[in-house]
């Protein structure tokens, strides 16, 4: 069970002693942890505008949304000018929070129409910006900036499958299909719980990403010389010893 303790230190925020806050919070967190710390952090922006607003607490301004005392539309909509006279957001971190607070008092048994959300809740709309991908020569430039072996496999992992980092440093030795020949098909599986969709899939690697595991594997489990001093003699002793292979890649 996540505990706002925990989430408040995790993230630097105070503390809010809100029941309904972290029923909620705890019912995210069944599902994704992340989500409901992200949850967390901006409803205490909406904790603070019930606070400056009312003088009340979050738990008492849920009771008189359900009690009908409040509008819950214009609960909504002052929030939104809250958080534009206050905070300087992105379009999107503005939606995002306006968005939560909604699934939150929804959470909490408040009714909200949709059509009357969009029609009486406004905020600013999302800009879509036109995005260019990365040219090769750029991606050459990067790979070969990288200084250490380890460092370039993992940067070249991502620019030749498109993973996202979490599910690239998820791969395990066992999750990897590398053939022995340059013309077999590798690939990689990745895991359903690292995956946005929970879903486990696996994505092909290309000759040179295939070559680069190699390289990558062959180096760390080299057999390498070692130094240490005897507790005994106090002399220095060298030796050579074999990495012992783990099931993570990196």
């Amino acid at each position: 069970m996540v505990t706002n303790l925990q989430i408040s230190e995790q993230h630097k925020l105070p503390r809010i002693n809100s029941e309904s806050l972290m029923k909620f919070i705890n019912s995210v967190s069944i599902r994704n942890q992340n989500t409901a710390k992200t949850y967390h952090s901006r409803l205490l922006f909406f904790a603070r505008f019930t606070k400056e607003k009312s003088g009340i607490i979050l738990d008492e301004m849920i009771q008189k949304l359900r009690d009908k005392e409040y509008d819950p539309y214009d609960i909504l909509n002052d929030y939104c000018l809250f958080l534009k006279n206050n905070f300087n957001l992105s379009s999107t971190a503005f939606r995002d929070k306006i968005i939560t607070v909604k699934t939150f008092l929804e959470f909490n048994d408040i009714e909200l129409s949709p059509k009357k959300f969009k029609l009486k809740v406004r905020y600013p709309k999302t800009v879509f910006k036109h995005k260019e991908a990365i040219d090769k020569e750029d991606i050459i430039k990067i790979l070969n900036g990288c200084s250490d072996l380890r460092l370039k496999t993992y940067v070249m992992l991502l620019a030749s499958t498109g993973l996202r980092a979490t599910e690239a440093l998820s791969i395990r030795l066992k999750d990897l299909d590398i053939g022995s020949d340059d013309d077999c098909v590798s690939k990689a599986i990745i895991r359903g719980e690292y995956t946005k969709t929970k879903v486990d899939r696996y994505v092909f690697l290309t000759r040179e990403m295939q070559h680069q595991l190699k390289i990558w594997l062959d180096y760390k489990y080299r057999k390498r010389r070692i130094c240490h001093i005897d507790k005994e003699t106090g002399k220095s002793i060298s030796e050579y010893i074999e990495h012992l292979k783990r099931n993570y890649m990196t």
